[in-house]
Parts: structure tokens; C-alpha cells; sequence
């Protein structure tokens, strides 16, 4: 009698686990979702993995050969970009930069931004891990008079000490303070250099006591990092995108997509191992992501679209996919607008093998408060060596460079020299295709309602060099 029991009790338990096994795989997601689901996923999570990359060179790598400094602190560029620097795409040349990674998760840190003199641009800009912006400290918002500032996660609930002048919240666990202090010349490097030094960063229980930090928190072993533009569609994108998650809190607008994503082995912390049969899936939803990134980004008119605030975005991923793809870690339109150039006067690409000018009117140079640039950069958005080690033309060099006759500048865009009467004037770029980027700091109205629009790149007739 009781083996005729546990027989019976043996068949009911295999009657019940057939049908809930076969429910557990019913619920799992065929090769047409997990292509929509990994899609999905790519989209949301570029620019995260793009800043991955960012974060281990700069913090997480001493042996990097881009390591600024550890968590907590100011790492300096103390010369503006060269072409050897090739992590950050797109980078401005204007302004040396300094970096503050932050890390949150123990406690709130307070940044130091140093006063500054009136005519001088130096910015702070609070970048969190989507690459949303947090907040900035700049001329425009502050002043330049400096002073102490806090920034915590969003769930901190501390008391804010006197002499907080404002308090940025971040979504995400870690943070980036990005400074840029801009170069007035070649010979103002020093007072750059006595600014940067001037910047801060403490946890705030050091800036409390005076003295001392808080120990840091453990950080997870670094995994190696995906280039999105040479290997766009690695499945090891996942993978790096599982880490960043560790220090991504799940918001309340993402809850149902963290949910979904888990589905596909997209989980915090978790290595993403699929089988063959979903690999297929998923690297046909990371091709359907990078292609409409990459139209997205093709649609994009001015940096005003790209960059900006959580609020800004409201949930459009694929905008701020593609402003990562432009140039990660941009700025918003109510601190900058970059107002040109995606093609020549003819609408054309921009190919070395031709030769193009820019000619500003006497009485019609960018109206802004700070400062404008013109840059050039390879298909690949680095920087062009060159003979001259020049790549960009910007407002501070305007008074040395050659005049026309009735007062208006003409600036000479082509590979060789223009001739050592005009290489003043000279911008150079490679025998290549290139892209020129024009750049407007605290834009004036005229250019923030489209009303000034930079002079068109003009090709010269015949197109080729002499």
C-alpha cells in the first residue's frame, strides 16, 4: 500500500511539473522578441556602454595611459586635446579639460569651483551614467564667483550643511564632474593651470570634519571595455552594460523595461552568456539598433537636440543614443549650441581632396558671450595631425588672423598649405573625408533663434588642390 501511494503521489508531481515546464518555456522569449527586446536594449544602453569606456580608462585603469585620478578627486588635462587622444570622440580643444569621477554610493561629495576673472569662460558640468545631464556650475548660472557645491544620489536624505551654494542630485550611483576652463592663448596656460588647481572634490564628512575621507566602497573588478564604433554589434556589449547596471538604480520609468530585459539575460552584474540559437537574435537586434541610432543621428541639425537633462529627454533613448554617437558628454542648448557644419555649400560631405572657405563679413562674427570654434576631425571624430598641430580656429585667434580687404576673414579649409602668406588663416584637414564641427559657448539670441546662422563651407570651383 504505501509503494501504491507514493506511486500515485509520483504521478500527480509529474503532472503537475509537465505542464509548468512547459509553461516556463512557452513564457520564454522567441528569436523575434529577443531581437526587439536586444534592439531595445542596444538603444537604451549605448551611450552607457560608451561611458564605460570612458569611466575604465579614466578611473578604473591606472595603466590606461587616459587615467586621470582615483574616485574622489580632480584629474587635470593640463594641454587641450591632441590626436593621440583617442577615447573620447569629438573632443573640444578650446577649453583643458578636468575630470571628477564621483562615487556616491557611501556618501555625498562637495566640489570646489574656484573664482575666476570676468571675460573668462569655466564651466562645471554633472554628468550621471545615462549621460543625462545633473546640472552645471557655469558663468551663466553661478556667476564666476565659485564657491562649494554638493552632489548626492537622489535617494540621499541628509541635512545640507551652511555654505552649500546648491545641491545636484544624481539617478545614477556614480557621476561624472566634467570642468572646462578655457585657454585665452598660448601663453595663458599658467593661469589655467592655477584654476584647475583650485578646483575641489571631498566626501562631505571631510568637508564637514576638515579633515580625513570616508573609506571607499568596494568597486567590482573591471571588465574589458567595447569600442562602439569598431565592434558595434559584440555581443560582449551586453556584458559591459551589465556591469554599468551595478550603479544604475532602477527608476520608476524603467521599471517594466528592466523587467523585460531581464528576460534576455540583460540582469545587473550577471555575465550575458546566450546560447547560439538567441546569439543570432540578439546581434539582429543590436544591427536594428545601430541603424537607427545611426539615422538619428544623421537627422540631427544642431547639438540643441542631443544633449541635455533627464526632464529633457523624457524617455527618448534613441536621441540620446545618437547624441553618444556625435560626441558623448556634450552640452545643453542653454550653455552651448553647435550651430554647423553637416555638409559643404552644395550639401555635399566634406572630402579632403577638395578645398572650401569660410568667409565671415567685417560686421557679422558669431554673436555670443563667451567664445566660438571651428574644429575639424577625422571620419572617425578624432583630431587630424598635422603639420601646423592646428585643428581648430576659434574667436581668440581672430585678431591675428589675415583680414580681407573691405575687413571680413577668410578661413582656407583644404589639406596643403594655402601658401605661407594665408597659413594664419590656414585650417587643415586630412586628404580624406572629415567633418567640421562650429561651436558657440553662452550663444547670444541671435544664434539661439536662428536667426545668425554660420557662413556655409564653399567649396572652390574645379573642387581638387592645385
Amino acid at each position: 500500500m504505501p509503494n501504491r501511494l507514493a506511486s500515485m503521489l509520483m504521478a500527480c508531481l509529474l503532472w503537475i511539473m509537465v505542464p509548468f515546464a512547459a509553461s516556463a518555456a512557452d513564457m520564454a522569449p522567441g528569436p523575434q522578441r529577443v531581437r526587439e527586446l536586444a534592439r531595445a536594449a542596444y538603444v537604451w544602453g549605448y551611450p552607457m556602454v560608451d561611458m564605460y569606456a570612458i569611466l575604465r580608462s579614466h578611473v578604473l585603469d591606472p595603466a590606461s595611459g587616459e587615467y586621470k585620478a582615483p574616485f574622489n578627486h580632480v584629474g587635470h588635462l593640463r594641454q587641450v586635446g591632441t590626436p593621440d587622444d583617442r577615447v573620447v570622440v569629438a573632443p573640444n580643444l578650446d577649453t583643458p579639460y578636468s575630470y571628477a569621477w564621483l562615487d556616491l554610493r557611501a556618501e555625498p561629495v562637495v566640489i570646489t569651483v574656484p573664482a575666476f576673472e570676468a571675460g573668462r569662460y569655466l564651466s562645471l558640468q554633472i554628468s550621471d551614467l545615462y549621460t543625462w545631464i545633473v546640472g552645471y556650475v557655469t558663468p551663466r548660472t553661478n556667476g564666476n564667483a565659485g564657491g562649494d557645491f554638493l552632489v548626492a544620489r537622489e535617494g540621499w536624505q541628509g541635512e545640507v550643511p551652511p555654505g552649500i551654494r546648491q545641491v545636484f542630485r544624481s539617478p545614477t550611483d556614480l557621476a561624472l564632474g566634467f570642468f572646462r576652463t578655457q585657454l585665452l592663448n598660448a601663453d595663458d596656460l599658467p593661469n589655467v593651470h592655477r584654476l584647475q588647481d583650485g578646483i575641489g572634490v571631498r566626501p562631505l564628512s571631510a568637508y564637514l570634519a576638515g579633515t580625513g575621507t570616508s573609506a571607499p566602497a568596494p568597486m567590482p573588478v573591471p571588465i574589458a571595455a567595447i569600442d562602439v564604433r569598431r565592434t558595434p554589434t559584440d555581443p560582449a556589449f551586453f556584458d559591459v552594460l551589465n556591469w554599468m547596471l551595478r550603479f544604475l538604480p532602477v527608476l520608476p520609468e524603467e521599471q517594466q523595461l528592466r523587467r523585460d530585459l531581464a528576460t534576455i539575460g540583460i540582469v545587473a552584474g550577471q555575465p550575458f552568456r546566450p546560447d547560439e540559437a538567441t546569439r543570432a537574435a540578439v546581434i539582429a537586434g543590436m544591427e536594428d539598433g545601430l541603424a537607427a541610432i545611426q539615422r538619428r543621428a544623421a537627422a540631427v541639425r544642431s547639438s540643441a537636440e542631443i544633449f541635455g537633462s533627464r526632464e529633457f529627454f523624457a524617455g527618448d533613448h534613441l536621441t540620446r543614443a545618437g547624441g553618444a554617437m556625435l560626441g558623448i558628454l556634450g552640452n545643453s542648448a542653454e550653455e552651448f549650441l553647435g550651430i554647423g557644419y553637416p555638409a559643404d555649400a552644395e550639401g555635399r560631405p566634406f572630402d579632403g581632396k577638395r578645398r572650401y572657405r569660410i568667409r565671415f563679413d567685417a560686421d557679422d562674427m558669431p554673436p555670443v558671450g563667451a567664445f566660438w570654434s571651428i574644429t575639424v576631425y577625422t571620419a572617425e571624430r578624432l583630431l587630424y595631425a598635422n603639420p601646423l598641430a592646428r585643428h581648430a580656429i576659434n574667436s581668440p585667434m581672430v585678431p591675428a588672423l589675415v583680414r580681407d580687404a573691405d575687413g571680413g576673414i577668410t578661413i582656407d579649409v583644404q589639406h596643403a598649405s594655402p601658401g605661407t602668406e594665408r597659413e594664419t588663416n590656414w585650417l587643415p584637414v586630412p586628404r580624406a573625408p572629415f567633418i567640421l564641427t562650429f561651436r558657440a559657448y553662452q550663444p547670444g539670441e541671435a544664434i539661439r533663434d536662428g536667426s545668425w546662422t554660420a557662413p556655409p563651407v564653399v567649396p572652390l570651383p574645379n573642387g581638387g588642390e592645385p
